[in-house]
């Protein structure tokens, strides 16, 4: 078993048929299909079925894949070390609104005064679009805020957030500048997303057998803001996502009776991942925001 094989079984896994992976690899067909029946029967396993002239990935199959994706990546950054330098590094990092908008400019400037060559992509996107991302080894570290679970998933926490209630300057909250939790039980609600279940403020109510009057579902914090703005409800949300509507008093901030909420941002990544030292630095990055990211 070589790399060729779990490069062409890969490509045959994604394309679906051995004629469209020997086009893709400028291979000959015969080549492709010896390739996949020689892993068939190392393996004592059936990776494909061939029904109606088209193949089917089995679950052996697909855990095999699996291991392929992860071989293959690590191949892959191994090539990358030895015929470059680490300062001609690629990295793909993940990660969720209020990190992508508030967070990943300060990590980039930092990396980047390191390896001014660098190629770094960023992915902002929901955690349980970036878990399964990192699962299939499309990204080498993801920055999320609430956690996807999964047991090849390794989570390290390395900043804390504080999350606040805001309203309208119009919004009655606004002249007491504070609330109770059952006032804000009775008050419209602006969520980020349909998926609440694991938000902490919403957990904190639940612990006081208290629920949330929900009337908008927003999917970036960019329309959040604005509803919270126009007095369409309230919201809790980062402060740091706020901290310019604060200043030029666009949102007002309302503290909560008996109640400070911090979170924790997460690094997030896989259990058998490769860390290159471009990867490590930036991870190191990350664990040293506290001391160096601006107030």
């Amino acid at each position: 078993m070589t790399i060729r094989h779990l490069r062409i079984f890969a490509a045959v896994a994604e394309y679906g048929t051995m004629h469209a992976a020997a086009r893709e690899l400028y291979i000959a067909q015969p080549a492709i299909s010896q390739a996949i029946s020689d892993l068939e029967k190392h393996y004592h396993v059936k990776l494909f079925e061939r029904l109606s002239k088209k193949l089917y990935i089995t679950p052996e199959g697909k855990q095999f894949l699996f291991y392929a994706n992860h071989i293959l990546s690590l191949f892959n950054e191994l090539e990358q070390q030895m015929n470059n330098t680490s300062a001609q590094a690629e990295l793909k990092i993940g990660a969720t609104i209020t990190i992508g908008t508030c967070i990943i400019h300060h990590i980039l400037n930092e990396f980047y005064s390191f390896y001014p060559n660098a190629n770094v992509q960023v992915y902002v996107n929901s955690p349980d679009n970036l878990g399964p991302a990192l699962l299939r080894n499309e990204l080498d570290m993801a920055l999320v805020e609430s956690l996807p679970t999964h047991p090849e998933l390794i989570y390290e926490p390395f900043l804390d957030d504080e999350m606040i209630l805001v309203c309208s300057p119009l919004h009655p909250f606004a002249r007491t500048g504070q609330a109770t939790l059952e006032e804000i039980s009775l008050e419209k609600y602006i969520a980020r997303e349909p998926s609440v279940a694991n938000e902490l403020f919403v957990e904190y109510m639940a612990l006081h057998n208290l629920s949330l009057h929900y009337t908008w579902f927003c999917n970036n914090s960019e329309t959040t803001k604005q509803a919270v703005a126009n007095n369409y409800g309230v919201t809790v949300i980062s402060r740091r996502i706020v901290a310019q509507e604060l200043k030029n008093g666009t949102l007002a901030e309302v503290k909560i009776e008996g109640c400070h909420l911090m979170r924790k941002f997460q690094m997030l990544y896989h259990k058998n991942k490769f860390f290159s030292n471009p990867l490590l630095d930036l991870m190191d990055l990350c664990r040293n925001l506290d001391v160096t990211l601006p107030e």
